[in-house]
């Protein structure tokens, strides 16, 4: 399985209309890289509050997965 770190800037902090992607990490070949990566990248716009990320996978070879809109109530 291959991790990626995918999100961007979201409209606003309901997370559900991604405006500007930021380009993928990845992949890595571990849950752990990916996690260290995200860490990383989250620390770097925590003055954000319209900015997130998360990691995401895929099974197969090819493009990384699109960052996906959170579930209402989620906590990421």
């Amino acid at each position: 399985m291959l991790y990626y770190v995918t999100g961007g800037r979201y409209a606003d902090t309901t997370f559900s209309t991604l405006l500007e992607p930021a380009p993928p990490l990845g992949p890595f070949a571990t849950h752990e890289e990916a996690l260290e990566a995200w860490r990383q990248r989250a620390r770097a716009t925590i003055d954000f509050a319209s900015v997130r990320f998360q990691i995401t996978w895929r099974d197969d070879a090819g493009e990384p997965p699109a960052p996906t809109p959170h579930a209402p109530g989620a906590v990421a």
